[in-house]
């Protein structure tokens, strides 16, 4: 749900970008912008139609702004189409001033690209949305794309920046027993691409609707073209790559690092799967997944093995969905997966390290270039992946992620999300990530490595509802090291659903 809302809002600091879980003099250990993007698309996309409005006031940079913004959308199993209207009006210009009347009024850093005109269409699909039709194309925002078994990349999203909108591209065809998937995170100016080709070689041989046709093999490379390897921090020696807790980054006239230095960067990957179950109550899909980084890494390999499960069952109130996923790994110390995940678009720009240093870009610190890095163990390891969506989607829906690996190195991921719509008087819904996990007994703490929003939602009358939302997040200290940041906003919102 969108809704018309007010209320105080994080300062948004020069460095937006540095991580979504980054410590630094001059940002959040998670931005209360970010930590709310990440909210928002963990929730699960309902089918159907929506209309929505959302109003925030706050301050960015040194100056306050009206942030107004309409939704409309409509999704089907073979299309859909996502429109918004967004507007940023400047209320209070602090010092250093615009000195142009239109950008006294409208922020110029919104509309100074020229993807930033197609923030209007957000979105527009046709198509199967699970890929398995003829064919799919989906443009603009990329959210919670998987490519395969997702061990390459899992539940990319392409916009997070606040000044630069990216329309990203998502394609996949099917004929025969040979399927096509490609991607490209933002069509104007390209950085994230990739994709993947699977064949079915016993469809040829037992035919097309024979038990053996389920037997998939496929093969993707995906590539950051332009991954950041050295920011620019310091105007006096910018090019120094040891940085301390004191250092600045620098940012450009988008609010982006500037990077001094960038690496093209590939994976490929090898894949087989067998649907050992496949019907409409349950589906059961064993693979195995081999990935190899070919540059920049020193070894960067990593085996998959694992388990697809989907229930769906239908019951007299509303129908159960089970989506779970059971993984083992064996992965060379300087391997990361999911590469590409939900945050990769701000861990490009740094990951928090082990030691609590200043963040740096996520490949450099694969490269063992950075120590105490969490991204590289530096030696062989196993560990376990499980992922789940459970829950009646009419009343209670629970998801989350746990990563887990045997070493010393703290290297556990966590993300919980959790929906409850089923009472009249209020729905709820709430977020929780934590990275850097150092065992079991780390895993629920609310400290830097962690982020947690809270929101309820009270309908008033017919489409018009109240809405609090709360957030936690951490703002580096030179005292205490880290202080603790709350925040809100509450407000009167509308959302209508056909």
């Amino acid at each position: 749900m969108d809704f018309i809302t007010w209320g105080p809002t994080t300062r948004r600091t020069g460095i937006i970008l540095v991580g979504l879980l980054s410590a630094s003099t001059a940002a959040a250990q998670v931005t209360g912008d970010q930590v709310n993007t990440a909210f928002d698309i963990a929730q699960a996309q309902k089918p159907g139609g929506q209309f929505g409005g959302l109003a925030t006031f706050g301050r960015l940079d040194e100056d306050f702004f009206m942030n107004v913004i309409l939704r409309l959308s409509f999704d089907q199993e073979n299309w859909g189409i996502g429109l918004q209207a967004p507007l940023r009006l400047r209320i209070v210009d602090n010092d250093p001033q615009d000195d142009d009347d239109i950008g006294s009024i409208i922020r110029r850093e919104d509309w100074d690209q020229p993807s930033d005109i197609l923030r209007l269409l957000r979105y527009v699909y046709i198509g199967q949305r699970d890929k398995k039709g003829p064919f799919y194309i989906r443009l603009g925002e990329l959210n919670g794309l998987s490519i395969g078994h997702g061990t390459i990349m899992h539940r990319y999203f392409n916009n997070f920046d606040v000044s630069r909108w990216r329309a990203g591209l998502n394609a996949a065809v099917n004929v025969g027993g040979v399927g096509v998937e490609v991607m490209i995170s933002d069509l104007l100016d390209y950085h994230v691409v990739g994709g993947r080709v699977t064949i079915r070689p016993l469809r040829w041989v037992f035919g097309e609707e024979s038990f053996w046709e389920r037997f998939v093999v496929g093969a993707s490379v995906i590539a950051d073209t332009k991954a950041p390897f050295t920011l620019a921090v310091r105007e006096d020696d910018p090019t120094t790559p040891d940085i301390d807790e004191a250092g600045q980054v620098q940012v450009n006239d988008q609010d982006e690092p500037v990077v001094l230095d960038d690496r093209a960067f590939t994976i490929a990957g090898f894949d087989v799967g067998f649907e050992l179950v496949r019907t409409d109550l349950l589906s059961i899909t064993p693979y195995m997944d081999f990935n190899k980084m070919l540059n920049v890494v020193d070894q960067g390999w990593g085996w998959h093995l694992g388990v697809l499960w989907n229930f769906r069952v239908p019951m007299v109130v509303d129908t159960f969905v089970a989506d779970l996923r059971t993984e083992y790994r064996r992965v060379s110390g300087d391997y990361l997966a999911p590469y590409f995940n939900t945050i990769y678009e701000i861990e490009r720009y740094g990951v928090l390290s082990a030691n609590g240093a200043f963040p740096q870009p996520r490949l450099r610190c694969l490269a063992s270039v950075v120590p105490d890095c969490p991204l590289n163990a530096g030696e062989t390891k196993n560990g376990f992946f499980f992922e789940a969506l459970v829950g009646l989607p009419n009343w209670i829906y629970i998801g989350g992620e746990y990563l887990d690996y045997d070493g010393d190195t703290p290297d556990g991921q966590l993300r919980l999300s959790l929906e409850v719509p089923l009472l009249e008087f209020v729905q709820f819904s709430a977020f929780y990530y934590r990275v850097n996990v150092d065992g079991a007994s780390d895993l629920f703490r609310l400290d830097d490595k962690s982020a947690l929003v809270a929101q309820a939602t009270i309908p008033i009358y017919a489409i018009i509802a109240l809405q609090a939302r709360w957030w936690r997040v951490w703002r580096a200290d030179p005292e205490v090291g880290y202080a603790s940041v709350d925040d809100w906003s509450v407000g009167v919102g509308f959302s209508y659903s056909f």
